[in-house]
């Protein structure tokens, strides 16, 4: 069995169906089946399954730049190298660009907030942000999204230590 025909069966079968009106999975991950590491949606219940997909769909929307879908032109972020060249002064454009997208792309959250979490000035630029939302039932969750010079946005759960 190919992964579209799991990811069908999963949803034929209700294991990526939606709960009391929300959506564990997104589209992209029920029809591959899989996270963007590879793990079977089935190996995921509930809360988790929907915290990883929020996740994977996040580290698309921040790893796609703006304008390379004709389609949805305005999905994902600018181009993270010239808001390296325009630093410190485009922090406060990315940010709004982040919270705009997260609005429009990841309708499990609400209530959208991003903060800067701060600047490393190493080998490897990095600029970290805090992205905090709330699910549709309520539940506050947050994640820390790094963007290096060098490589992919990196999206993972935080707690504040």
């Amino acid at each position: 069995m190919d992964r579209t025909e799991v990811g069908r069966s999963q949803f034929q079968s209700g294991t990526a169906r939606a709960s009391k009106g929300t959506m564990e999975a997104g589209l992209l991950d029920i029809l591959l089946g899989q996270f963007l590491d590879g793990q079977a949606l089935a190996d995921e219940e509930g809360a988790r399954r929907k915290l990883r997909s929020i996740i994977d769909n996040l580290s698309r929307l921040f790893n796609t730049r703006r304008e390379s879908l004709p389609h949805l032109p305005d999905y994902g972020l600018p181009d993270i190298s010239q808001v390296y060249r325009d630093l410190p002064y485009s922090i406060d454009g990315l940010r709004t660009a982040i919270k705009q997208v997260v609005e429009k792309y990841e309708p499990r959250l609400r209530r959208v907030r991003v903060e800067q979490q701060g600047r490393e000035e190493d080998q490897e630029m990095r600029v970290s942000f805090i992205v905090t939302g709330e699910l549709l039932q309520g539940q506050k969750v947050q994640f820390q999204t790094t963007f290096k010079s060098n490589d992919l946005a990196e999206v993972r759960p935080w707690r504040r230590q």
